[in-house]
């Protein structure tokens, strides 16, 4: 079962046997620069992978497995989640990682419009947002791109971050 597809990718669950390609993306500097906390160490990316799986079980969404269409290459992670992994509060998030040859295709545009649009036909929401350093110039095209709209810093994941929304 595939999570999501769009016209290049196929998103999966995540799953504890992709392991090695989740803890190559996350364990790269270059790709982590902007990333949370940054790079992650095996038990981490573990910890990580268990998390997602839990929050799918729960909710019925999460971060998924990111795949060319054309290749079957692991492209990164992508998805939407409670902001924080918190869901004592109403904010689900947009969010994705990818592998820095993936980069300038695109497929992060194509990939957040598309959770975009399934958060919005599948949950009961109005509002979408992501958050992202501020210093993150590509994620913040690629928001912007998505239509979304920044509304202002706000701290998170334990530091401040530009936070952008989407009405329904």
């Amino acid at each position: 079962m595939n999570l999501l597809e769009t016209k290049r990718l196929i998103v999966k669950p995540t799953s504890l046997d992709n392991f090695e390609n989740v803890y190559a993306l996350l364990s790269d500097p270059e790709v982590m620069r902007y990333v949370g906390r940054g790079v992650k160490t095996r038990e981490e990316t573990q910890e990580n992978l268990e998390k997602m799986i839990r929050h799918q079980e729960k909710h019925g969404f999460s971060f998924g497995d990111v795949y060319e269409k054309d290749t079957g290459l692991f492209v990164g992670r992508a998805g939407l989640v409670y902001l924080e992994m918190k869901d004592d509060q109403p904010d689900i998030e947009v969010g994705y990682t990818l592998h820095k040859q993936f980069w300038k295709k695109g497929y992060a545009t194509e990939l957040a419009t598309a959770f975009l649009d399934w958060g919005f036909k599948h949950l009961p929401v109005n509002k979408l947002v992501a958050v992202i350093r501020p210093e993150n110039e590509g994620s913040r095209r690629v928001l912007e791109k998505s239509a979304m709209h920044y509304v202002g810093r706000v701290n998170c994941y334990d530091t401040n971050v530009a936070k952008y929304e989407i009405f329904k």
